[in-house]
């Protein structure tokens, strides 16, 4: 027995429907609005290219865009429902002359499928609310971090944990959920970080910046409503969606670094 918390083998079968894969497959047509924002969040960060790691990476689709969106880095992506994902992004990926790492595996074993590996960029992109014990994710994440780990998420600026539980009866029988839209206490998130040798933290909401249409047949699907002053809320059924992008800096500040390399030092983090 370890201690590692265990991904629902529901909720693994539900990321391997027919369905999900050709969600992911057509994230490579286009860029989503969300990775174009947030590619421009990461822009603005301190950080200089190296080795990135995405974490709940699917076919591969971000890696896919933010190797152009993001250039200088090496990429490796971790995903769960690598089968039957990973055949198929792979030939994109191979396509495009990305050469990238794709390892099967979920959130709470990365100590142990990447041992001894810690990367520059550690992105977690709309994945951390779907998972049922967040904190244990995070460590994980935090623990293959030597630079800065991004994390886009549904975040609240209350000191309130909320998780929720849906059903989707749109769906065919067997994949109606459950599904999970958590959304975490933004100040508790930072604290855990801090507790974990974090040295900045920077988050920002996400604002869409496209009408996505209300659904003709109402289920889970995601659009948007907009108000008086322009700005445009996204839902999910009937659920508020408070996109937030975190930034969570690890390890050594760039003036340590240049020190510890004219010392000849190597700092992990």
């Amino acid at each position: 027995m370890d201690n590692y918390p265990r991904i629902d083998v529901t909720q693994t079968r539900i990321w391997k429907d027919e369905d999900r894969v050709a969600y992911h497959m057509r994230q490579f047509d286009e860029a989503y609005r969300s990775s174009v924002h947030l590619a421009r969040f990461i822009r603005r960060l301190p950080v200089g290219g190296g080795e990135a790691l995405d974490v709940g990476c699917g076919a591969g689709a971000n890696i896919y865009h933010f190797s152009r969106l993001l250039p200088g880095y090496r990429w490796t992506g971790v995903d769960i429902a690598g089968d039957p994902l990973f055949a198929l992004g792979r030939a994109k990926l191979k396509a495009a002359s990305i050469d990238a790492t794709l390892v099967e595996g979920d959130f709470y074993r990365l100590t142990e499928l990447l041992p001894g590996q810690q990367f520059d960029l550690v992105l977690s992109v709309q994945t951390l609310s779907v998972v049922a014990d967040h904190e244990a994710a995070l460590e994980q994440l935090l623990a293959v971090t030597r630079g800065w780990l991004v994390i886009s998420s549904l975040f609240s600026d209350v000191d309130v944990d909320v998780r929720v539980e849906a059903t989707d009866y749109a769906r065919p029988a067997n994949s109606q959920g459950p599904f999970f839209y958590n959304v975490y206490s933004l100040a508790r998130v930072r604290h855990l970080c801090e507790r974990h040798g974090c040295r900045d933290f920077v988050a920002e909401d996400f604002e869409i910046d496209v009408d996505l249409p209300r659904p003709t047949v109402y289920g889970l699907t995601t659009y948007t409503e907009r108000l008086a002053d322009g700005r445009r809320l996204q839902f999910t059924g009937p659920l508020f969606q408070p996109w937030k992008f975190v930034a969570v800096r690890v390890g050594p500040n760039e003036a340590e670094q240049g020190e510890a390399r004219m010392q000849g030092v190597d700092h992990d983090g």
